[in-house]
């Protein structure tokens, strides 16, 4: 994490993670996908369109009784997108992974996914870096290893509400003694408290306002998917890291 000044003689309150350690909950969740799909999210869509037909037939309104009616018609409106949102971020996590094999170079996958994203980010007040290495490439699938570094800076812009900067970086490294790629995503938000930490890979585990708590437990399965691991250290106060761990290509596991 990027350094900052500590008073003389204060120890370090880094809370490390490593979310090898969790079990497996794809299983107690994926039994409810079907009736999710089913019973939530046609209905979702029904409302969503017919209040939106509602608001263009209100119109520019007059009176104070309709503006009081628009006002109420674009809560709902708002309200029902963000349950879809939910809803679609549910079907993602439990939907199965059809995964592709491809020799990925992690480097450049991070250059894209910054290059994709970097005008939004900035928007949000965030300032990114990245520094890129010379390192091994990967066995697995760009699309959903963009999918999780994309969601790791995301997070990490959700702990900056006021603005901040995430740092990327990625490098060689062993994992229980295997070579491995690490990708860094290091952000100078709130931290996460040492509590907080094991739960915040749990479906529904959100520690900023407004997450679904969705984003980091599909991350860990994506990763999981191609043999990895993602490890968390944490300064309440100070920022996160988080370190996408992926066996280096032609490794041993």
């Amino acid at each position: 994490m990027p350094k900052k000044k500590k008073r003389k003689g204060s120890r370090s309150a880094v809370n490390a993670f490593d979310a090898s350690q969790l079990g497996n909950w794809e299983q107690d969740v994926a039994s409810l996908a079907g009736m999710l799909v089913h019973e939530v999210k046609n209905p979702l869509s029904t409302l969503n369109i017919s209040s939106q037909l509602l608001l263009e037939e209100l119109g520019d309104p007059e009176s104070p009784r309709d503006h009081r009616t628009q006002r109420r018609l674009e809560t709902m409106r708002s309200e029902i997108q963000r349950i879809e949102k939910i809803v679609s971020s549910f079907l993602q996590l439990t939907r199965p992974q059809q995964m592709q094999r491809d020799s990925v170079d992690a480097s450049r996958l991070v250059e894209d996914v910054i290059s994709r994203n970097r005008e939004a980010i900035e928007l949000e007040g965030v300032n990114v870096f990245f520094q890129p290495m010379d390192v091994p490439r990967v066995a697995g699938d760009a699309s959903l290893l963009h999918q999780a570094v994309l969601n790791l800076i995301l997070n990490g812009c959700s702990a900056m509400s006021e603005g901040g900067e995430i740092f990327l970086r990625v490098l060689e490294s062993t994992y229980r003694g295997s070579s491995a790629v690490v990708i860094e995503v290091t952000d100078t938000g709130v931290g996460i408290s040492e509590e907080a930490i094991p739960r915040i890979f749990r479906p529904y585990v959100s520690t900023t306002e407004g997450g679904t708590g969705l984003g980091l437990p599909t991350t860990l399965r994506i990763i999981r998917l191609h043999g990895g691991t993602i490890l968390v250290e944490s300064e309440p106060g100070q920022g996160s890291r988080f370190s996408i761990v992926l066996p280096a290509e032609g490794s041993t596991q």
